[in-house]
């Protein structure tokens, strides 16, 4: 399985998944200083150092969510789509395997992401703050006990999550319909679900449930996804 994993990165656009982790992170990190032009904003929407974490935390999964399901639009949904598929259900190598192997990617790939841009655009958004006060709120730069545990938890789930839109991409081989079921689940985790504005994603058995669901759904196409003949 290894060993499929880095044939299947050499085949990647390595460095253009870099460059677009640095974009996004750059893109959220200019969103979050945007609400320092707007002082109502600034005191609705970051009124605490939880607040923050909480805007970056939903900014961040819903970048990644997305982009999850653009590389698997591209690493399986148009392989399949283009019959290329077929030449490496060629090779004596499991199919289910290889099918794995991508989709173990993109779950990592997710895990990482999550984290790291939480942190980056955190301690971006911290620097800047010091510089030109975009908040009253005290940022601190050691993050509360606990927290880095919630933010993997968090990533795990989302990793499980970003697999979900593979289902309604691969019933009829549609890129669009695997980036917009994509887009979908952010807007069904961000919208309100009371009079407070308190959303979905803030209930942190509901990404943990789609996690999980994304896995099961996962398992699920793979297996008929074998199935199939070209």
């Amino acid at each position: 399985m290894l060993n499929l994993i880095k044939l299947e990165l050499k085949r990647m656009n390595l460095v253009g998944v870099a460059v677009t982790f640095v974009l996004i992170n750059a893109a959220i990190v200019g969103m979050l200083m945007l609400l320092g032009i707007e002082p109502e904003a600034v005191t609705e929407f970051l009124s605490s150092s939880d607040d923050l974490r909480v805007i970056i935390e939903l900014f961040v999964i819903a970048a990644f969510v997305i982009y999850a399901s653009v590389l698997l639009s591209q690493i399986i949904v148009e392989e399949f789509k283009n019959k290329t598929i077929s030449f490496l259900f060629m090779y004596p190598i499991s199919r289910k395997k290889l099918l794995f192997a991508k989709l173990i990617i993109v779950s990592v790939l997710t895990f990482f992401f999550v984290i790291a841009s939480t942190l980056i655009v955190y301690y971006s958004f911290l620097a800047f703050n010091k510089l030109y006060a975009f908040t009253p709120v005290e940022l601190g730069l050691a993050l509360p006990s606990g927290y880095l545990l919630h933010l993997m938890v968090l990533a795990i789930a989302c990793s499980g999550m970003s697999l979900i839109p593979l289902f309604f991409g691969m019933r009829k081989y549609s890129v669009p319909a695997t980036i917009v079921s994509g887009i979908a689940i952010v807007a069904l985790l961000s919208s309100s679900v009371n009079t407070n504005d308190t959303n979905l994603f803030s209930v942190t058995a509901v990404p943990v449930f789609l996690g999980l669901l994304g896995f099961l759904i996962a398992y699920f196409v793979v297996g008929r996804a074998v199935k199939q003949d070209f």
